[in-house]
Order: C-alpha cells, then sequence, then structure tokens
C-alpha cells in the first residue's frame, strides 16, 4: 500500500506475503514526497481493525523493531480472515498526518499443507532406493 499525505509518501509492506491469518510483520517507509528522502524521526501510531469482528488493535512500529533501518516495524496479530481496515498517524515536525488503506488477510494454511514435504519425502525416498536396487540388479545379471 502507498499513500501521499501531507508532503509524505507512506509505504506500507506486509511479510509474508499473502498475508495470513497469525502474526505478521507490518514495516513503513516514511519518505518526503519531493526529495524522496526518506523520514528517520517520527512516531507513528497503526491501528488495525476489522469491522466484521469489530476485533482492533493497536501497534507502534519502530526502527528498532525493524531489520532495515529506513523501515519502521512492528508485529501484528491478524486473529481472523478478511478485509483489515488500516489506519496510520504520523507524528513528524510537530505536525500529524494521517493515512488509511485496507489490508486483505487470507485463512491460514492447513497444517497438513504445511507437512506435505515432510509427509511426502520418505515413501518418494523408499521408491527411489528401490529403483536404484532393481537397476542395480539388471547390471549384475548382464555382466554375469
Amino acid at each position: 500500500m502507498r499513500r501521499d499525505a501531507d508532503g509524505l509518501l507512506i509505504t506500507v509492506f506486509a511479510s509474508p506475503s499473502p498475508l495470513p491469518v497469525g502474526p505478521a510483520d507490518i514495516s513503513l517507509l516514511l519518505q518526503n514526497r519531493n526529495t524522496l528522502e526518506p523520514v528517520l524521526d517520527a512516531k507513528i501510531s497503526l491501528i488495525l481493525r476489522q469491522d466484521a469482528t469489530a476485533i482492533e488493535f493497536v501497534a507502534r512500529p519502530t526502527r528498532e523493531g525493524a531489520r532495515n533501518k529506513l523501515l519502521y516495524a512492528a508485529t501484528a496479530m491478524f486473529a481472523e480472515p478478511g478485509k483489515w481496515r488500516l489506519a496510520i498517524t504520523v507524528s513528524h515536525q510537530g505536525k500529524e498526518t494521517k493515512a488509511a488503506g485496507v489490508l486483505n488477510v487470507a485463512p491460514a494454511p492447513s497444517r497438513i499443507a504445511s507437512y506435505a514435504g515432510y509427509i511426502a519425502f520418505p515413501p518418494v525416498m523408499i521408491v527411489l532406493v528401490v529403483i536404484r536396487e532393481r537397476l542395480i540388479q539388471r547390471r549384475s545379471r548382464r555382466g554375469e
């Protein structure tokens, strides 16, 4: 999501992508609209709200919480899938700037799907070993 508000460009990143139910990293890049220089001395507040269930929580992204020190980051916990309204308040140089948007949160992946690789690996390896042994037996018969 990217918004232009009161001389600031506000870009929001979410990880993982697509955004599932559960914990997620919400990061923001603040830039001066004219120079595109990063703004590194702002205070930010995020309000995330799902209208269908009236679940709401507040996050306070900081630069200390981000791996990339040009970003502000906070962890959010999405309890339900659906559309979540995002309200951003930025305080910078005595001015308060507001922006809003929507984040789409997908249902949590099923546990079986997340373990599919681990479940499929042993049978695949057994089949490969059986094929290898049969090829070795054929080769040894031809050599006799």
